[in-house]
């Protein structure tokens, strides 16, 4: 029989056996939330660090170690992502509580919540966690909440669907790591728009390719699916969501925002530059969706 122990490590617990075969198990140290309307997540516990994603008011996260300077580690909830941020812009659950899903998002770029200490803005895609009868009552947060709310469960990955949220983040500025209309990467748009419509991705391009069907060709593809880009070095590098097998809308730091731009199968024409700026690796169908 095989020998297990468990050995902890600033923080960490390792598995291992006596051939000494170690695996890393973080440990969690509690259990919380996003407090703020946009939190930065970065690779590493400084400010200057690059920003790998966002969390978003309500979105929730496991604190895997903190530091002395009031950095958190943690592992984002929706999409097991892991990074730094600021234990100050957490608010911390309890397990019963981290493990209830929100029923509601909210549904536009307009939400507020109305609190005795002033408005909060709501990002399109909060999760709108205890919130009942118009109020929201999260640990230590109370307000009223104004705005649009989409209902979870009654959203599907319809084409209808996806194209209408994908149009609402048109024109946001591009920001590497960001999720929200104030600035988005291509993989947080493709990840954010199938959020809204209940159906989980990861949060990397990279990542996203793994899960689907490729297509054959790109006249086979439909509103919905995925296009996939690469560099130079075959590496996949970006990411964008087909409104059918002509154009592509993505978030884009050579256009500077989103953008609709034509697609054929040598890539990405940029309407607005006039020349190829993304080459074609593959398009995808998602799982579920086919």
């Amino acid at each position: 029989m095989l020998e297990i122990n468990y050995l902890c490590i600033h923080s960490t617990y390792y598995l291992y056996t006596r051939k000494q075969a170690y695996i890393q198990m973080p440990m969690i140290l509690s259990y919380a939330y996003c407090s703020v309307a946009v939190m930065p997540v970065r690779k590493e516990p400084y400010h200057t660090s690059e920003q790998v994603t966002q969390l978003l008011f309500g979105e929730k996260a496991e604190i895997t170690y903190t530091n002395s300077n009031g950095w958190a580690h943690i592992r984002c909830a929706w999409d097991d992502y892991e990074g730094w941020c600021k234990l100050s812009q957490l608010t911390t659950l309890q397990r019963k509580e981290y493990t209830k899903n929100a029923k509601y998002l909210s549904g536009n770029h307009t939400g507020r919540l109305i609190t005795d200490n002033g408005d909060m803005y709501l990002p399109l895609g909060s999760e709108l966690y205890g919130i009942k009868s118009g109020t929201l009552k999260a640990a230590h947060i109370s307000g009223k909440f104004k705005g649009s709310k989409l209902n979870i469960k009654q959203t599907t990955p319809s084409a209808d669907m996806l194209k209408a949220t994908a149009m609402q983040y048109l024109h946001a500025p591009y920001q590497w790591g960001g999720r929200s209309i104030a600035g988005i990467d291509c993989s947080g748009l493709t990840q954010m728009v199938y959020k809204l419509c209940n159906y989980p991705l990861p949060r990397d391009a990279s990542q996203q390719a793994a899960i689907g069907t490729p297509l054959d060709f790109l006249m086979h593809a439909r509103c919905g699916d995925l296009a996939f880009f690469e560099n130079k070095e075959g590496a996949i590098n970006h990411v964008g969501m087909l409104l059918d097998h002509e154009t592509i809308i993505h978030a884009t730091d050579t256009a500077g925002r989103v953008v609709i731009d034509r697609i054929d199968q040598g890539g990405i024409i940029s309407i607005a530059l006039r020349k190829r700026t993304h080459h074609l690796r593959m398009v995808m169908r998602l799982a579920g969706l086919e």
